[in-house]
């Protein structure tokens, strides 16, 4: 049956009536005629289709991997898990395919108008295929199992459907109509007529047949899963079956059948032909007619079609007849039928028969199908034309190799001459024409009896009798450059010499670019046998592709009577792959790598050996398998090295198909050996060569794991090759890094699991691991498996190449589960032990009102759970009766969502089970033993078939999981699922344990819906109704006492436990069987396995949990992390608050050092090992998988330390705090996995008879352990941690001497002394009291980046003492006006240094770095590049004596961010001691400063202060300026003994105090005394607004006559005094005041003279004056000194209101100062200690600028202002 073009109409009514009344419009507007009529007419037209015609179309896709599967027709065996379903030979084999469709809502009853499945392709296959489908004959099947026969035991539908023919699937994913099945309607049919049938039930289609196609499974690709689509109706109905009928038959009958709902009344239909591949006057005759139905459903009628026979060999063709309209309008009319006329111009080789022709096709038996096995036939085919000979071109051969033959002869009988045997190992020439006089040819065909083929096909001719010409077909390698065709002269022999031309034609090659196209003249002599040739170039293109074909034709001849009609095809045979050849050896690295049978199948009977090596020196060869077929009994045998002695990698077939192949041998080379039997060939394979260099490679595992996993743990590890480099006599190891992100498959990141990417660290050792964790999320909500993945994007190596092409898949496992069997859900190891409780909802047993329900439950707990035991896991189980779930409940008055749904079916009814973590909950009540546990709102269905069956449901459970110090160890197993059984029975095996008595060993099992009222004896049972222990001899126990029962019904409806006493068993529990059984006699000490069996005979029961609990000896414990450890002795991990550690590697060896097991930690930290005999053990946590909790899940690089341990003693645990640092704290790298050896890390334990719990180990990502340049415990690893980790819940605690501020990210120094507190050995460079941290010219210490990062020695003066005891430079000194006392400068523990290069370099946020010493002898000490940095209390440019250590440049270089250098004691740099080149903020004090040139250089920056520094001794300047854009602050600094190596720089002088450029600096309260050149320049050119206030100079120009401050308008080092005059320079050389007079007076000093307007004058006691300097010091050639202005008295402003003085006036002195500007006069109170004869100076400061000190003065008398020699006079203009 097909849709009608009705039906499509309906379909695009259906589509567009979004707006019906567009498209009634748009239709209206294209009708000739107009009128209101006509309008009407098609909205009745339009509402009568889409109401009467209403058809309803159902889908279903194949939705769980439990509905789609696979059974091996020989053995039984099922397989759900394909990636792909075979239909129908797999490799080999035969096998059935079943789908099952779910919520099939399709009515009882109604019509099917049509039914298919859609499937996907999923590989090519264009073999011939036939397939037959049928339903089961059930009414709701169960899905898949795998159990023998699961598909084949099914009772199947009397309707099926044959795919006979399948066209090539060609394309992979492809989903059209070449996938798509004949329609199923009848199968369908017969299914929906069944009595127990109801809408939403499932269906199976069990597929069988022959051939291959491949589709996708649902495992393979959910969104490609089979789909079946249905239509159906419930209206009056008419159906018409589709018809087959031979050519020659003359007519074809149809069938039309009133199916459906009655009619009305009586009714006719009018039916019609149309053409399909069938043309209406050649293949049939057109028809048309009445069919007249009674109204009753069931009613046929017939018609007959006229068939027209041709003599055109042809393939199958077809029409249509459908129905063109009804006097009823109810009837659905849609239906079509499809005609299809089978050719009859055809010629089957047929036993003992004689056909003559000379046209059509000659075949096999099979026709369109395969032929049979055991056929012995003998053929003979003539010519139906006189003077002619027959000619068989064949154009299709398919016989099994060896097996099967067909053999011709030349003649009437198989005594004539053979022309050949033929077969697929020796098919037949292209074309064979017979020789004899008879023109015939005969055929004999013998198949064995196994394995049959397509068979043949050849077109039948026949050919003149006379001289031909024979030309055969040539097969031609496309790098061969020519081909060479021979024609030959057959038949008689002409009349004499004759010429025949020839030329090429083009098929699918095409000239020029496959060939080139040729033409040319053959000269024959005339005699029979005759033969000549010529050649045809061939052209290599360099495409692999298909072999491709072009013909040659013999075109013309002297002689009119030779026969030309022979052609030759060539075929040219791609060489663009390399094809397995035997004895070979190729050396490549690009190419494609094919099977002996090149594109085509491989042959049989092949022992094949063959080489590829690489072609580029030092590499290995890779192939990628992207194809692959080869049969089961065949073998492809893969090799190390260049022969088949080399190591066998694996031998692989369709059983065992490879996918990417690697030499690892020293050759790189691979070898290859294929076998083939006799039968049974397959396509080969594709293989991509590629070469990889030499280096590692990254192998990553898949995981599943259940979403309430935490954190997902990839390992990942280092394998084929080392990384590094040989030096002298051994290999240094050299670290690299691998780039990896996760990607989406059906699971997302964001709703299932957090999107991960970053870096992995490998140490270059063979072996590394590394982990890769990934934060999965429980959402709570069931869902179907999720998958995403893990891949690698790019890879740093310094040695090689790192191949990173692996990936590993992380599978999130279903929580959505249907007819589940048990499987191991969690383990328990350890001091724990359940209790269980539950109810039912159900108020009567069966017996009595079995469909009564209350609306909640209660329950104690049946065992008590000790008052010092802590609940670990508590789950609650909940099962019900329903057609819809109920996954959420009410539990202790709190709601509760499943986290896993379950469903079985029982007939036509559902059940639903879920399971639900409600651990909190328990957790937070105070008594959980007394606890009165309350369940409620589940919705139980008990009504229907539920209620009359006796099959309600309702009912819960409780397992409460609990670990107490004081229990035994023991392994307890938690099983669960949703099994419905029954007549079948299932097993659980417990096997990882060592029994240590059978004392306290236990067994629960909970089931549901099982009846009282049967038992394993009950009619109908087939199987035991009984729960049993099989121990590990074998014997097997059946459990009884379960409410009486004797052991042969154990489902009844109990709540039972013989484990407690008095014995618990409460017989009212219906629907709800929990029992609990001491298993105890049951188990032998040493045992190490036990097997629970669930058997149930007649009684439907549902198996959901059962736990197994044995006394074992076992080894478990916690791996941790003591974040803020503080140093010190190690801390257990509840001391420390140490938070879990997931994912880390813990390895069980034995006492030999024999690697036992392996195992990773939980999102607990947890791990256990079990089953092992008594004996003393080795465990081992592998440092390198141990991540931190600080953001550090994926952080590769950063190491930890073991801060802790402990280890079994005799009878106890023994707590290891001594081992900080691990094993040995000097070492630079934990071994690698499996490696017991010098591992960091180990504890010992003796085990015997009891298990061992608590074998704890702990760590710390702060500590530094060793003086080493990198490597875990390092100060280098200090710092990786550090930039990688956040300081998330890091509040390290308080030391000895200070208490680290939460968030600082502390260093931990712990390195061993000679007397170290711990008993550890002493560090190698420990040495006088003091370590040192040497970092070689070979490495560099990382960049600090992180936050918070901070590098403080004192921690190790905390733990190890003030072993380097002692001061050093100018602590207790005063500096600046303010006389601030200088820190005193402890000498350190610590020292860095590096020879070559900066040692420490900052540049993260809120860094700081103190109390170590650091030096070096190139760059810098201290560079900060950016961020925030405090630098204090450190000695920088000496070692940790203060002795001058090293030659380093600069103490401190500052080229960024915001920097605060305090306290600290820098000398000895031969630079500069602080350079600064940049940053925001950058503050200097509190500092001895000595260096060797420029103390303090500013080349760059903003916000700099200077502050409270004691800076002197420099070589040339103590603060240098030069260049500096201003905005400096130098305030309460003493600034001293500058030039002390001359300060000649590069032949400039520079040996001033401070030297400034720029604008708007700040030097104030400031001592500036006693420099070799100025106190201060002020130089830069034009500068403006720099304010020198209240500082203290005196007694500079020690090595010759300079000011105190110096204007140098010549951007220079000073250029003496500036001359007062009318203009401006740097600082505006602004003038200084002129003091015409000042005087003492009583109390007050009087002052007078001139200064700029608004001058702000303050007024100062020279250092001559002060006894610092001797008179003409500041004279530089002047009549009188100026300045220095050594002791501050007071500020005045010009203008102001204490300025007495007005006007304006000019001035000239002897020295040339002359002005007009404005007068003031000052009376001040007279300064303690002012006298006269005093000599006083002054500046002038206007806007900030501030002037050169004035010539001094001496404090007199009126009207005269005189120096010491009297002879200055002002002279007023």
């Amino acid at each position: 049956m097909r849709f009608s073009v009705v039906a499509l109409t309906q379909k695009i009514i259906t589509t567009v009536k979004v707006k019906p009344l567009t498209l009634i419009k748009d239709l209206f507007s294209s009708f000739p005629s107009k009128g209101i009529f006509n309008f009407c007419l098609l909205i009745f037209l339009f509402l009568t289709v889409s109401n009467s015609f209403g058809q309803t179309t159902v889908t279903s896709q194949v939705s769980n991997d439990r509905d789609d599967a696979e059974e091996r027709v020989s053995n039984g065996n099922v397989d759900r898990g394909s990636s792909d379903l075979e239909l129908i030979r797999d490799g080999g084999n035969d096998q059935l395919v079943g789908v099952r469709f779910r919520n099939i809502n399709v009515p009882q009853g109604v019509t099917i108008v049509s039914a298919n499945i859609q499937f996907t392709t999923d590989e090519t296959d264009s073999g011939s295929t036939s397939l037959v489908i049928r339903g089961e004959d059930a009414n709701n099947p169960g899905n898949f199992v795998e159990n023998t026969n699961n598909i084949s035991n099914r009772t199947l539908t009397t309707a099926s459907v044959a795919w006979n023919n399948i066209p090539a699937w060609n394309t992979v994913g492809q989903s059209g109509p070449n996938q798509q099945t004949p329609n199923l309607s009848s199968i369908v049919q017969e299914i929906v007529d069944r009595g127990g049938w109801s809408s939403g039930n499932a269906m199976v289609f069990v597929i069988t047949g022959s051939g291959t196609r491949t589709a996708e499974s649902h495992d393979g690709s959910s969104s490609g899963a089979p789909v079946l689509t249905i239509v159906y109706s419930t209206a009056p109905m008419i159906t018409i079956e589709d018809v087959s009928v031979n050519e020659g038959a003359g007519t074809a009958t149809f069938i039309a059948t009133h199916s459906g709902a009655n009619a009305g009344g009586a009714f006719t239909v009018n039916y019609t032909t149309s053409n399909g591949s069938a043309i209406a006057g050649s293949d049939y005759t057109t028809s048309s007619g009445t069919l007249y139905f009674n109204g009753t459903s069931g009613d046929t009628e017939t018609f007959t079609i006229p068939i027209l026979d041709d003599s055109v060999f042809e393939n199958a063709e077809t029409f249509t007849v459908q129905f063109t309209s009804a006097s009823d309008g109810s009837v659905d009319i849609s239906d079509i039928a499809l005609g299809t006329i089978v050719d009859n111009d055809t010629y089957i080789i047929t036993n003992g028969t004689t056909d003559n022709t000379c046209s059509g096709t000659f075949i096999d038996s099979g026709g369109s199908g395969n032929y049979s096995n055991n056929e012995s036939r003998i053929y003979t085919l003539c010519p139906d034309t006189i003077n002619t000979d027959l000619t068989l071109d064949f154009t299709n051969f398919d016989v099994e190799s060896g097996y099967d033959f067909l053999y011709i002869y030349d003649g009437t009988s198989t005594s004539a001459t053979l022309i050949g045997q033929y077969h697929n190992g020796n098919p037949p020439p292209s074309s064979i024409t017979a020789t004899s006089t008879s023109g015939c040819l005969t055929f004999r065909f013998t198949s064995d009896y196994s394995i049959t083929g397509a068979g043949w096909e050849a077109s039948i001719s026949c050919q003149p009798r006379g001289p031909r010409m024979s030309i055969e077909d040539i097969m031609v390698n496309e790098g061969a450059g020519t081909a060479t065709f021979t024609v030959t002269h057959n038949g008689p022999n002409a009349i004499g010499p004759f010429t025949v031309n020839y030329q090429t034609v083009n098929g699918s090659a095409s000239s020029g670019n496959d060939y080139t196209s040729t033409t040319g003249t053959l000269s024959f002599n005339g005699a029979s046998g005759d033969t000549e040739s010529f050649t045809v170039a061939i052209n290599d293109d360099g495409i692999i592709e298909s072999n491709e074909t072009f013909t040659i034709q013999l075109t013309a001849s002297s002689d009119g009577s030779v026969n030309l009609t022979d052609t030759a095809i060539a075929t040219i045979v791609d060489d663009d792959g390399i094809i397995m050849t035997n004895g070979t050896t190729v050396n490549t690295c690009s190419d494609t790598f094919l099977d002996p049978g090149g594109i085509n199948n491989y042959g049989n009977n092949q022992n094949i050996v063959y080489t590829i090596c690489p072609d580029i020196v030092d590499n290995y060869i890779s192939l990628d398998f992207i194809g692959f077929d080869v049969a089961n009994d065949d073998l492809l045998y893969i090799y190390e090295g260049t022969t088949t002695s080399g190591t066998l990698i694996g031998q692989y077939n369709n059983n065992n198909v490879p996918d990417i192949i690697e030499s690892t041998h020293s050759s790189g080379c691979l070898t290859f050996r294929f076998t083939s039997n006799g039968s049974n060939t397959a396509g080969g394979w594709e293989a991509e060569v590629n070469c990889y260099p030499e280096g590692p490679k990254l192998e990553i595992t898949d995981i599943s794991f259940d979403e309430d996993v935490g954190n997902a743990v990839f390992t990942v590890t280092q394998t084929r090759a080392r990384h590094g480099y040989n030096f002298l006599f051994g290999f240094i190891h050299v670290p690299f890094t691998v780039n990896f992100e996760t990607v989406d498959g059906t699971a997302l990141a964001g709703s299932d699991y957090t999107a991960t990417s970053g870096t992995l660290t490998f140490n270059g050792q063979l072996g590394n691991v590394q982990t890769i964790s990934v934060p999965i999320t429980n959402d709570g909500v069931p869902e179907n498996a999720e998958e995403f993945k893990i891949r690698f994007t790019g890879a740093t190596a310094s040695y090689g190449t790192i191949n990173y092409s692996d990936t590993a898949t992380g599978t999130i496992n279903t929580q959505i589960l249907a007819n589940d069997p048990l499987t191991l859900f969690q383990e328990f190891d350890g001091y724990y032990d359940y209790s269980t409780t539950g109810g039912t909802l159900r108020t009567e047993s069966n017996s009595g009102n079995a469909c009564a329900i209350t609306s909640s439950s209660s329950s104690t707990l049946v065992s008590p759970i000790p008052a010092t035991a802590t609940v670990e896991r508590a789950y609650l189980y909940w099962a019900h009766s329903n057609t819809v779930r109920d996954p959420d409940v009410t539990f202790e008055g709190q709601n509760v969502s499943a986290n896993y749904l379950y469903q079985t079916t029982l007939t036509n009814r559902n059940f639903y089970g879920y399971v639900s973590d409600v651990t909190s909950i328990v957790q937070g009540i105070p008594n959980p033993s007394t606890n009165t546990y309350d369940f409620s709102d589940l919705d139980i269905d008990n009504t229907g078939n539920y209620c009359s069956t006796a099959t309600v449901l309702g009912g819960w459970t409780l397992i409460v999981f609990y670990e107490d110090p004081s229990l035994p160890a023991v392994n307890i197993n938690l099983y669960q699922g949703f099994d419905g059984l029954s007549n079948s029975g299932t097993s659980f095996t417990l096997d990882s344990f060592f029994a240590i008595a059978g004392s306290g060993a236990k067994a629960s099992f909970l089931s549901w819906e099982g009846d009282p009222n049967l038992d394993g004896s009950s009619s109908g049972s087939s199987n035991p109704e009984e729960l049993s222990i099989t121990n590990q001899s074998g014997t097997t126990y059946v459990l009884t006492g379960d409410g009486g029962q004797p052991g042969n019904n154990a489902y009844n409806s109990t709540i039972y436990d013989n484990t407690v006493s008095p014995v618990y068993n409460s017989a009212n529990s219906y629907g709800v069987d929990l029992d609990t059984y001491d298993i105890s006699t049951y188990i032998q000490p040493s045992d190490t396995q036990v097997t629970a069996n669930v058997d149930v005979g007649q009684d439907f029961v549902i198996s959901a949990a059962v736990v197994i609990k044995v006394p074992s000896n076992l080894i478990a414990g916690r791996v941790f992390e003591d974040v803020n450890y503080p140093g010190g002795p190690g801390r257990d991990r509840l001391t420390s608050g140490g938070l879990a550690v997931s994912g880390a590697v813990v390895e069980l060896f034995d006492s030999a050092g024999n690697f036992v097991q392996r195992k990773t930690t939980d999102i607990n930290g947890y791990y256990s090992f079990g089953g092992m005999a008594d004996g003393d053990y080795r465990i081992k946590a592998v440092n390198s998988t141990v991540r931190s909790n600080r953001g550090g899940l994926n952080c590769s690089s950063c190491y930890p330390v073991q801060t802790f341990r402990n280890y079994r003693g005799p009878s106890s645990l023994i707590a290891v705090t001594n081992e900080v640092g691990g094993a040995n704290p000097s070492a630079q790298q934990d071994v690698a996995l499996g490696v017991i050896n010098n591992a960091q890390s180990v504890s010992t334990v003796s085990v015997s008879g009891d298990g061992v719990v608590g074998i704890d180990f702990g760590f710390n990502f702060n500590t530094i352990v060793n003086t080493n340049e990198f490597g875990q415990g390092s100060l280098e690893q200090f710092i990786i941690n550090s930039n990688n980790l956040n300081e998330t819940g890091l509040d390290i605690e308080a030391n000895a001497i200070f208490d680290p501020a939460a968030g600082e990210d502390t260093s931990i120094f712990m390195i061993p002394s000679t007397s170290d507190a711990l008993g550890r050995a002493a560090d190698a460079n420990f040495a006088n009291g003091y370590f040192d941290i040497n970092i070689t010219n070979a490495y560099q210490l990382s960049i600090i980046t992180g936050t918070n990062t901070i590098i403080d020695g004192r921690t190790q003066t905390a733990y190890s003492g003030d072993t380097n005891s002692g001061t050093v430079g100018a602590g207790g000194s005063t500096v600046g006006i303010s006389a601030i006392t200088l820190p005193t400068y402890d000498r350190p523990e610590i020292q860095i240094h590096r020879n070559n290069g900066d040692v420490l370099r900052l540049q993260g946020s809120n860094t700081r770095v103190r109390n170590i010493s650091v030096y070096a002898d190139n760059n810098a000490g201290i560079q900060v590049l950016g961020g925030s940095s405090t630098i204090s209390n450190n000695l920088l440019g000496v070692n940790v004596l203060g002795a001058n250590a090293g030659n380093i440049d600069f103490g401190v270089e500052i080229t960024g961010g915001t920097t605060t250098i305090d306290g600290n004691y820098i000398v000895t740099n031969t630079d500069v001691g602080i350079l600064i080149d940049g940053g925001t903020s950058t503050t200097i004090q509190n500092n001895g400063d000595a260096a060797c040139e420029d103390n303090i250089t500013i080349d760059n920056g903003s916000g700099i202060v200077i502050q409270q520094n004691l800076i002197e001794n420099a070589a040339s300047l103590g603060i240098d300026g030069d260049g500096s854009p201003g905005n400096i602050t130098i305030s309460e600094n003493t600034i001293t003994t500058s030039g002390q190596d001359g300060g000649n720089c590069n032949g400039n002088i520079e040996n001033a105090g401070i030297l400034l450029d720029g604008n708007n600096s700040s030097i104030t309260n400031n001592i500036i005394a006693s420099n070799g050149g100025p106190g201060i320049v002020l130089a830069g050119g034009n500068t403006y607004g720099n304010l020198i206030s209240q500082n203290s100079f005196y007694a500079n120009g020690t090595a010759g006559a300079a000011l105190g401050i110096d204007l140098d308008g010549s951007d220079d080092i000073g250029d003496g005094v500036t001359i007062n005059d009318t203009g401006d320079g740097p600082n505006n050389l602004l003038n200084f005041p002129i003091i015409e007079a000042a005087y003492a007076t009583g109390t007050d000093l009087i002052v007078e003279g001139w200064a700029r307007p608004g001058a702000i004058i303050e007024l100062f006691l020279t250092d001559i004056n002060e006894g610092n300097a001797t008179a003409g010091d500041n004279q530089l050639g002047m009549t009188t000194d100026y300045g220095e202005g050594q002791t501050y008295l007071a500020t005045v402003v010009e203008g102001s209101g204490s300025d007495t003085q007005s006007g304006t006036s000019s001035y000239t002195d002897l020295d040339g100062n002359t002005d007009n500007t404005n007068r003031f006069k000052f009376t001040i109170p007279l300064p303690p200690g002012v006298v006269k004869g005093n000599f006083i100076t002054a500046t002038a400061t206007i806007s900030n600028s501030t002037s050169e000190f004035s010539p001094q003065s001496i404090i007199k008398g009126y009207s005269v202002i005189t120096n010491r020699r009297i002879t200055y006079r002002v002279k007023k203009n």
